[in-house]
């Protein structure tokens, strides 16, 4: 997997969130862009707070953990699992190099608003209820985009963790997660709402309730440790 592609596995760069009662468990499969603007789909696994899997079908021989505190990049070299600490990783990149995140909200600098319209629009089989979201963008414009979001516990819990992710990878990297960003996480989770599509940065294809087995969210391999080795393939040489 190419360091520049990892930015498209969390969600927006936001603070810690205090978080609302959880689902028991499940998956979701999401379609976003990566930074060069290609489709990408995205799958999400999720047991609890501490323990979320990110893959994408591009990248089948890759994918991240988040294990409490902690997040690991696991790969597959030759028949061996190579796992390496996130941060170690963007340690190594430099600072403020972050392997950017599937963030549709990343670029929110500052918000303006974010207001029911009063519509309903139902996606991946979900209901959900369309938000008018206006903000002022990282070149100080201001922006209109319309948001769909769900009180669906599941996905209301997979967004979350996805922010806490973002989070730690940003600090990491010494980036300030951008104060909209912040606000429109805290706003969601007040709302007890989880997103189900971002304009057309950001769509839930499909939602499995079922909990994931345990064995997705263990190590393979211990971390590796000294600096990131040379792995044709997988754009780290």
């Amino acid at each position: 997997m190419s360091l520049s592609s990892l930015r498209r596995f969390a969600f927006a760069a936001v603070c810690l969130i205090p978080l609302p009662a959880w689902a028991a468990g499940g998956s979701a499969v999401l379609q976003t862009h990566d930074p060069d603007g290609n489709e990408i789909v995205v799958q999400l696994e999720f047991a609890d707070p501490q323990h979320l899997r990110l893959s994408s079908q591009a990248y089948p021989q890759a994918y991240l953990l988040m294990l409490g505190q902690n997040s690991y990049n696991v790969m597959q070299f030759g028949n061996f699992p190579l796992v390496i600490d996130t941060d170690d990783m963007i340690a190594q990149m430099g600072q403020g190099q972050m392997p950017p995140t599937p963030a549709p909200t990343d670029d929110i600098r500052e918000l303006i608003a974010l207001t029911p319209t009063g519509e309903k629009e139902t996606v991946a089989g979900i209901a959900g209820e369309r938000y008018r979201l206006r903000y002022v963008d990282g070149a100080k414009q201001q922006r209109e985009e319309i948001v769909v979001a769900s009180r669906d516990t599941l996905l209301h819990g997979l967004s979350l963790s996805l922010y806490q992710l973002g989070t730690r990878m940003a600090k990491s990297a010494g980036i300030q997660p951008p104060a909209g960003s912040e606000r429109l996480a805290r706003e969601l989770d007040g709302k007890g709402l989880g997103l189900l599509r971002f304009g057309d940065r950001l769509r839930v294809l499909k939602v499995d309730r079922t909990a994931p087995a345990a064995a997705r969210f263990e190590l393979p391999a211990p971390p590796g440790e000294g600096s990131l080795p040379s792995l044709p393939g997988f754009g780290l040489e």
